[in-house]
């Protein structure tokens, strides 16, 4: 297992099917982040981000193959950078991975990985596919995914969907919820989200988990004032005859949007493992 980022150096081939390693590493922290990816930082600032390390590979011609890992501190730290723009399953490399047009990323352990080449070729891809492995295969450890995700009810849900964050603009970009943090999602309150589809209907559930009871109270209570209309039972119709829900119990707050009907949100509530 790399201790640090710098070790990657020595996991990445300096020469690998043609290709060589293009220039020195470069390193990056919090601080300079958003120098390497203009717009984007914030997305892995949000979760803890620690250093990464950028090394370009060349072939003959000046193609370039990017590879970027991520230290992200935490495994559900890793699983949430990766999880926040997924559309498929697949466990190829490490503990969870997507390929599509020449873009390669999966997470193990504390790590995001991210390998680039395009356009996409099928000896580009093979190269991809051999830096994968000798990246995924250079982490020995692999990490917990968030816990807060298994109580995610796992009938008529849509795996690929699940997103995990605690930072609440990244509910917005999942579900637009309000431009307020209604739910007074910080870092110390992990949350999951996940999309269901039953009966030709789909709606989501969102699970956030408080240090207390307190503070999980206060944030149901903010919630139903600001956008239930102060529903007492926590239910509301909402546009399109869809209904929102919510339900508090001790530190573990729930939220049901989109559903077609109350039956389902209580149905729902009443499959969450707390």
């Amino acid at each position: 297992m790399p201790e640090n980022i710098n070790e990657f150096t020595q996991i990445l081939p300096d020469t690998i099917a043609g290709w060589k390693k293009a220039d020195p590493p470069k390193l990056y922290t919090p601080g300079n982040l958003s120098t390497y990816i203009d717009g984007g930082a914030e997305l892995y600032i949000s979760y803890n981000f620690k250093s990464a390390l950028s090394v370009i590979y060349k072939d003959f011609a000046e193609n370039e193959i990017v590879v970027d890992i991520f230290d992200m501190g935490s495994a559900p730290d890793a699983f949430g950078v990766f999880a926040h723009s997924r559309e498929t399953i697949d466990n190829q490399f490490g503990q969870g991975s997507e390929y599509a047009a020449g873009l390669l990323t999966f997470w193990k352990d504390r790590y995001y990985v991210s390998i680039l080449a395009y356009p996409e070729t099928t000896e580009k891809r093979e190269v991809v596919f051999k830096l994968g492995q000798a990246i995924a295969g250079g982490i020995k450890s692999e990490g917990a995914l968030p816990p807060i995700i298994a109580l995610l009810p796992a009938e008529n849900l849509l795996p690929e969907t699940v997103r995990y964050f605690h930072h609440y603009i990244w509910l917005n970009s999942f579900y637009f919820v309000s431009n307020e943090n209604v739910l007074n999602i910080d870092n110390d309150t992990p949350a999951a989200l996940g999309k269901y589809q039953q009966d030709g209907a789909v709606f989501f559930l969102l699970l956030v988990r408080y240090p207390d009871a307190a503070r999980a109270e206060a944030a149901g209570r903010q919630f139903r004032q600001k956008l239930l209309d102060g529903a007492e039972d926590g239910m509301r119709p909402t546009k399109e005859s869809r209904w929102t829900g919510l339900q508090c119990r001790g530190d573990l707050v729930s939220v049901v949007f989109n559903a077609p009907d109350t039956p389902t949100v209580r149905a729902i509530f009443a499959k969450i493992k707390t």
